[in-house]
């Protein structure tokens, strides 16, 4: 059950001998106790439930009265109200769009201004208390998120010390260090630093103790904004390696928010940029162990969670997607690209023409690989081949029963076929493209490329 909290409190009274059905949004009355209370939420059925409502007035509800709605709703109270929460006060709710927790309070960013505010501690309602902070960012702009943070507090040995940071849309981070706000002798500010513009409050993850925030410059780790001056931050960006199609991102990209993600499990960072300007969709991976990068195409994200080591997205169409779990993008087949750098082979000079070219494969299931020749940096490829034939025998809805094996994994094997490649170039690297279109997800392996050509002979 979802109900808002605000200044009111919350409180909970079962009913039971329903009538007519209660509805959100009315108001009730006790026949005998004279008590009234809006209804924040209903739960249960006609007959027996309970209703969620905010702040009584008239006196508490009393046990086997009637109550009945304004508008409809007709029921006997099954015993008397029970507190489920109290209230917030000292900001309205609905101005709060940002939470997190540090030092076992809740930290909240108001919408649109440089305030945030705070919790008592170990509490989920109660009276906030409000931090200030437009003295601090000489930026300007408004809050838009923040977090805690793990800071090296340097001298002494003392190791890593728990922080909690502010970020602003104009791309300034503020570090306080301490447990109350609300104490001068336990709260300071550390220093003020400068990362690129931040694409969105949902727009970082946790690496360790550290904070990654994708920004106009790159994903930048905080602990390198306290290390480098705001110009020298790009070359020291996680994302650097893509640095390219990040800055076409970031200027095609413009207007909706960026989500980011971390899988564990699949050793996976994700990034998600909005499918805007005409943009088609994409999300940038990045291999959490090797930091190297591609795109997934075609995945329209608008919001990345991972819950129980399985990755979920919200798509801009209204669906909850499910990522990674066959051999099929939502029942489409697709087709997966690889192209290594490309390479002069140490003679720059000469003309490579190539003849044969042999990729080294591990899968657990059969594969159907393209290959082709890039050259000179220009990526021409083929059309997509079709997909291998799979067994889809041990798959759920696909498998015979007491014939196929429940669970059954297949078993790890090398493919390394020559093939005859055309083409030509001074610098230039072979390329493999495999159509995944079975239920039994693809998981191939590319090991290394062999490749044999002839070298022009160079003339001076």
């Amino acid at each position: 059950v979802w109900y808002p909290i605000t200044s009111s409190v919350l409180s909970k009274l079962s009913f039971d001998t329903g009538i007519f059905p209660f509805a959100t949004g009315d108001t009730i009355t006790g026949a005998i106790s004279g008590a009234s209370a809006p209804i924040l939420a209903v739960t249960g059925n006609i007959v027996i439930g309970d209703l969620y409502l905010g702040t009584i007035t008239g006196g508490p509800f009393q046990d086997n009265e009637t109550i009945t709605g304004a508008i409809d709703g007709s029921a006997v109270a099954d015993g008397t109200t029970s507190l489920v929460f109290g209230s917030f006060t000292n900001v309205d709710t609905a101005a709060l769009d940002y939470v997190w927790a540090y030092k076992n309070r809740l930290f909240f960013i108001e919408k649109e201004s440089l305030s945030a505010w705070y919790l008592p501690v170990d509490s989920l309602v109660g009276a906030a208390s409000e931090i200030p902070l437009g003295g601090v960012f000489s930026l300007g702009g408004s809050l838009l998120f923040g977090s805690s943070w793990s800071l090296d507090s340097g001298s002494g040995g003392a190791g890593l010390s728990e922080q909690c940071v502010f970020v602003t849309t104009e791309g300034e981070v503020a570090v306080f260090q301490g447990g109350n706000p609300g104490d001068p002798a336990d709260w300071s500010l550390v220093n003020t630093y400068r990362i690129g513009r931040p694409l969105g409050k949902r727009a970082h993850i946790r690496a360790g103790g550290d904070l990654v925030i994708a920004t106009t410059i790159g994903a930048v780790p905080l602990s390198q904004a306290v290390q480098r001056d705001y110009a020298a931050l790009s070359p020291s960006a996680v994302s650097y390696p893509i640095e390219d199609a990040w800055n076409e991102a970031v200027l095609n990209r413009t207007g909706s928010p960026w989500t980011c993600a971390v899988w564990p499990s699949a050793q996976m960072v994700l990034v998600a940029p909005p499918t805007v300007n005409d943009q088609p969709p994409v999300i940038y991976v990045a291999n959490s162990r090797t930091g190297a990068w591609a795109p997934f195409t075609n995945w329209d994200a608008t919001c990345l969670l991972v819950f129980k080591e399985r990755c979920f997205y919200g798509s801009a169409d209204g669906k909850v997607v499910e990522a990674n779990v066959t051999g099929m993008d939502q029942g489409v087949a697709y087709t997966a690209t690889y192209v290594p750098l490309f390479d002069d082979i140490s003679s720059p000079a000469s003309l490579k023409i190539a003849k044969m070219a042999r990729p080294v494969l591990r899968s657990a299931v059969p594969v159907a690989e393209q290959v082709s020749l890039q050259a000179d940096f220009q990526v021409t490829l083929p059309p997509n081949p079709d997909a291998a034939a799979q067994a889809d025998t041990s798959s759920w809805g696909a498998g015979v029963w007491g014939e196929s094996v429940w669970g059954r994994e297949g078993l790890v094997n090398t493919y390394q076929n020559w093939r005859v490649i055309f083409g030509n170039g001074y610098a230039i690297a072979p390329a493999i493209q495999i159509t995944s279109g079975s239920a039994v997800p693809l998981d191939t392996e590319v090991v290394r490329f062999d490749l044999a050509v002839e070298f022009s002979d160079q003339m001076t």
